[in-house]
């Protein structure tokens, strides 16, 4: 059974992920939320605090990110950096720590956003963020093939935690669902069946990637 470092596993996506595929991967969830972590005390931003295992893993999921909405003129410079430090400073201390614990074979899945593909307003700062993941991802698929496979999925928003001051009322959700060309938003199931595949051997030829999960956002104008 292969072992999967999960990062940030308190998110909607990852227990999806966890309830349905525990049969299939053995899951290492790591979390600053006790209730969803198999450590205590955990920062993505503290190398101190993660978990230092003799087994050697075939996959990682870095889920931690942030929705920082607002104005260009309104966001603050330490907005800018608190979103870069959890989106890329703390994936790049995780995928450090973890390098030379991958198996060959191994599948490594980061997270972007469909606004790294599609100019939105109030977005400057987790684009920022979220493009730079992108790069990472593209360069380490080059730097770390054959051995290790790396890609990104780029969700459009989809029911979560994050986004649930977002769609907190049916109004907000119709408006937001009108937005996307198959009329809804997603759901964590959505997400968490792409990782599975990412993560199984049925993709096995697929490196570099950068996959949209979107609704149709990203390529259809309606």
């Amino acid at each position: 059974m292969k072992n999967i470092l999960l990062i940030g596993s308190s998110s909607a996506s990852c227990d999806k992920l966890y309830n349905n595929y525990s049969d299939t991967y053995n899951f290492i969830r790591m979390s600053r939320n006790v209730d969803y972590s198999d450590i205590k005390d955990f920062d993505v931003l503290d190398t101190n605090t993660y978990l230092n295992t003799e087994e050697n893993i075939d996959g990682l999921v870095y889920f931690p990110g942030t929705i920082n909405l607002k104005q260009f003129q309104r966001i603050e410079l330490s907005d800018f950096q608190n979103d870069f430090n959890i989106n890329v400073l703390g994936l790049i201390n995780i995928l450090k720590h973890y390098q030379n614990k991958f198996n060959a074979g191994s599948s490594v899945v980061l997270f972007s956003t469909v606004a790294s593909k599609l100019g939105m307003p109030f977005h400057s700062s987790i684009a920022v963020s979220k493009s730079a993941i992108v790069g990472l991802m593209q360069s380490l698929a080059a730097e770390w093939s054959p051995k290790i496979r790396v890609n990104c999925i780029s969700p459009s928003i989809f029911k979560s935690n994050m986004s649930q001051r977002m769609l907190s009322n049916e109004k907000a959700l119709e408006r937001i669902s009108n937005n996307h060309p198959l009329k809804r938003v997603g759901s964590s199931g959505d997400i968490s069946s792409l990782i599975n595949f990412l993560l199984s051997d049925e993709s096995s030829w697929i490196t570099g990637q950068n996959i949209s999960v979107d609704g149709g956002m990203s390529k259809i104008k309606l």
